[in-house]
């Protein structure tokens, strides 16, 4: 049987990455996990959680898979690509590795804010105001707690430096529009550091909620296929 466990991003939930892992269960018969991390059913609760709950509860499920499956992947998203980076150079056992916009650099909240309101004054549409995207990041920003942003930064600080020892092939996907995520900074440092098979998948379009992008459906066929390939012939 094969796992796959999906971790989501910095003061997200599963929903933003539901359409893929739906897409997975749908087009195999893997065990799809997608675990809320610990602090963020409600973001006032991320104040009594630090960035070393985040992994001990991602270890302790991949933990689990490791000893019931025989072939293992992560899929991270954001600041759960950290994690799954993390868990991957700690678990050698794990098989395949997905980054999807992979925050190797801290969430400035202060840009955010000022990008928001930039955003605003200049497309004064209800659909800016409702977009996803708006809401994700900048409409929460007021409400992630100081002390989470710390850990959040903690995590990058653990996180970064763990890609120079990933060794299994891993698919990197990047959206070219992300205003969270500096895109060519960060593919161009997983794309340095990880020694290993690689695939780097550009989005020139999306922004940093890939899943929920209008070409994911593209994305999805991208990660299966690199999640079913055989990896012994592959080119970077």
């Amino acid at each position: 049987m094969v796992a796959c466990l999906c971790i989501h991003g910095f003061t997200g939930s599963p929903a933003e990455i539901k359409p893929l892992t739906d897409y997975l269960k749908a087009h195999t018969d893997w065990d799809v996990l997608t675990p809320t991390l610990p602090g963020h059913d409600k973001l006032h609760q991320l104040r009594n959680v630090t960035y070393k709950d985040w992994l001990v509860f991602t270890e302790s499920i991949l933990t689990q898979l490791l000893k019931e499956d025989e072939e293992v992947y992560i899929i991270g998203f954001s600041m759960g690509g950290l994690l799954a980076g993390w868990l991957a150079r700690h678990h050698p056992e794990v098989k395949k590795l997905v980054l999807l916009s992979t925050a190797v650099n801290y969430l400035d909240w202060e840009q955010l804010l000022k990008d928001g309101r930039k955003l605003i004054a200049e497309v004064k549409t209800g659909p800016m105001k409702e977009s996803s995207v708006f809401n994700r990041y900048f409409g929460k920003a007021k409400e992630v707690p100081a002390s989470s942003t710390l850990q959040f930064k903690k995590m990058v600080d653990l996180g970064r430096p763990a890609f120079e020892h990933i060794d299994i092939p891993t698919f990197i996907a990047q959206g070219g529009k992300d205003m969270v995520v500096p895109a060519e900074k960060s593919v161009a440092f997983l794309e340095e550091k990880i020694d290993a098979p690689k695939e780097i998948y550009q989005m020139p379009d999306a922004g940093h909620l890939l899943c929920l992008d209008a070409d994911n459906e593209l994305l999805f066929e991208r990660v299966l296929s690199f999640l079913e390939r055989d990896f012994q012939t592959v080119t970077s």
